[in-house]
C-alpha cells in the first residue's frame, strides 16, 4: 500500500467517489466540533461557573446513559443489516420494537442519575429529553449507516448539537443565555432533532410493500448485550473523570475542567472521523496494514499536538477572556489521552470489526477489568493531587486500553492476513 499524506492510508477506498464521501464525512465532524467548542464558549461567557458546571454534568453523563440504556442494540442491528438480506426484514418494526424498551430504560437512567446528584426538577426533566432523545437518533443514524448513508447519518448525529449552538448563540446575542433558558434550550435541540432524525427515518424502512419481510430475529436483540459492555466501557471512560469530580470537588472544579476539555476535543473528533472510515475498512482488505495505519497516525498526532503546546494556552485565553487561564496546566495530560485515543482507531476497528467473536470477548474483558482500574486511579489521585489527578489517571486508562487492544489482535493475528469468513451473513448473527 502506498504511503501518501497523514490520513490517506486511513481514507484511501476503491474510488475517488468513497475518497470524497470520507472527505464530506470529516467535514460534518469539523462543523459539529466547531460548533460544540461555540456552544462551551457561550456557556462559560454567559453563565457562572456552577451553572456552567451543572450543564457540563448533563452533557457528560448523556453518551454514558444511552449507551446503558441502548443495550447494544445499535451495534447488534448495524452487524446483522450488514451481514443480511436487509430488503427481506421489517425494519421499521423492529426499529419501534426496539425504542420501546430502551426509551423507557433512557427514562430510568435520567432520574436515577438526578437522584444521585440531587439535580433540580428542571435539571432531571431535561437529562431525561437528552437521553430519550439521543436513544432515537443512535438508532436512526445507526441504520443509516449500514446502508453507507454516511453523509446523512453523520448529519442526523451532529443534528442537536447544531441546532443548540444556534439556539443559545441567539439567547446569547439577546441578554437571555441564564441556567434554565440554556437546559430548556438544550433539551428542545436534542427533542426537535430526535422527532425529525427518527420520523423520516421510520417513513423510509416502512415505504413500499411489508407483506413479505419478517421480523428481525430475537437472536439480534440478545447479541446486543454483548455490545454492551464494549460500549459501555468506552462511554464510562469518557464520563469518569467528570463524574467522580462532580462528586469530590466542586461544579467550578468541573466547569474548569470540562471547558479546557472542550479545547482538546480536535482529538476526541478525529478518532470519531477515522474509526468511522477505518472499521467498514478493514474488512475489505485482503491483509490489513496495521504498520501503514501507525505510521499515519503517528504523523497525524504530531502535527496535532504541536499545534495543541505551541497555541492551547492562547486559544484558552481568547475564547474564554481569560476565566480559565488556571486551568491550562491540564492541556498538556489531555493531549497525550488523545494520541492514546488515535492509536486507539487502529485496534478498536480491526478488533470490533475484522477479528472473530473470541478476540471480542477477550477485548470485553480487558475493558470491563481497564474500567475498574480508571475508578480506582480516579478516586485516588482526584483527592491527591485534584484536576491534574482526573487527566492523569484518564490518560493512564487510554494507555492501557489501547496496550490491551494490541495485545487482543496479537493473539488473533492470523486473522490480519486472510479476509473474514462472511458465510453466515444470513444467520442472524
Amino acid at each position: 500500500m502506498r504511503r501518501g499524506s497523514a490520513l490517506a492510508v486511513l481514507t484511501q477506498g476503491s474510488s475517488g467517489e468513497t475518497r470524497l464521501r470520507v472527505g464530506r464525512v470529516f467535514g460534518i465532524v469539523l462543523v459539529g466540533a466547531a460548533l460544540q467548542l461555540l456552544t462551551q464558549t457561550l456557556l462559560a461567557r454567559g453563565l457562572s461557573k456552577t451553572d456552567v458546571g451543572v450543564v457540563s454534568l448533563l452533557i457528560g453523563v448523556l453518551p454514558l446513559l444511552s449507551t446503558l440504556s441502548l443495550l447494544g442494540q445499535d451495534s447488534a442491528t448495524v452487524r446483522f443489516i450488514t451481514r443480511s438480506d436487509a430488503s427481506a426484514y421489517d425494519l421499521g418494526r423492529h426499529f419501534r420494537r426496539v425504542l420501546l424498551f430502551v426509551l423507557p430504560l433512557g427514562a430510568v437512567a435520567a432520574v436515577v442519575t438526578g437522584g444521585v446528584y440531587r439535580l433540580g426538577f428542571v435539571a432531571v426533566s431535561v437529562l431525561l429529553a437528552l437521553v430519550v432523545s439521543q436513544n432515537v437518533l443512535a438508532m436512526s443514524t445507526s441504520i443509516q449507516r449500514a446502508f453507507h448513508r454516511y453523509e446523512m447519518a453523520m448529519a442526523g448525529t451532529r443534528a442537536p448539537v447544531v441546532l443548540s449552538a444556534l439556539v443559545l448563540l441567539a439567547l446569547f446575542a439577546a441578554g437571555a443565555l441564564q441556567l434554565k433558558t440554556a437546559l430548556v434550550a438544550l433539551a428542545a435541540s436534542y427533542a426537535g432533532s430526535a422527532v425529525w432524525v427518527g420520523v423520516r427515518q421510520d417513513r423510509r424502512m416502512t415505504a413500499g410493500s411489508l407483506a413479505e419481510r419478517r421480523l428481525i430475529p430475537n437472536a439480534v436483540i440478545r447479541r446486543g448485550l454483548f455490545f454492551l459492555g464494549l460500549s459501555a466501557s468506552l462511554s464510562i471512560m469518557v464520563a469518569l473523570d467528570k463524574l467522580v469530580i462532580g462528586k469530590l470537588m466542586t461544579y467550578a472544579d468541573l466547569a474548569v475542567y470540562a471547558t479546557i476539555f472542550a479545547i482538546m476535543k480536535g482529538y476526541d473528533f478525529l478518532f470519531y472521523s477515522i474509526s468511522y472510515v477505518l472499521m467498514p475498512r478493514v474488512n475489505a482488505v485482503e491483509r490489513v496494514p496495521l504498520r501503514d495505519y501507525n505510521i499515519s497516525l503517528a504523523v497525524l498526532a504530531a502535527v496535532v499536538t504541536g499545534a495543541y503546546m505551541l497555541f492551547g494556552k492562547e486559544i484558552v485565553h481568547l475564547l474564554f477572556d481569560g476565566q480559565y487561564d488556571q486551568g491550562t496546566f491540564l492541556i498538556l495530560p489531555f493531549a497525550l489521552c488523545g494520541v492514546a485515543k488515535l492509536f486507539y482507531s487502529v485496534p478498536s476497528s480491526v478488533v470490533g470489526a475484522r477479528l472473530p467473536e473470541r478476540a471480542l470477548r477477550q477485548f470485553l474483558w480487558f475493558n470491563l477489568g481497564g474500567v475498574v482500574v480508571n475508578v480506582l486511579l480516579d478516586i485516588v489521585m482526584i483527592q491527591r493531587i485534584g484536576l491534574l489527578g482526573a487527566a492523569i489517571a484518564t490518560a493512564i486508562a487510554w494507555l492501557l486500553r489501547l496496550t490491551g487492544g494490541y495485545v487482543v489482535i496479537w493473539l488473533n493475528r492470523e486473522h490480519l492476513a486472510r479476509a473474514p469468513e462472511k458465510s453466515q451473513a444470513r444467520s442472524g448473527s
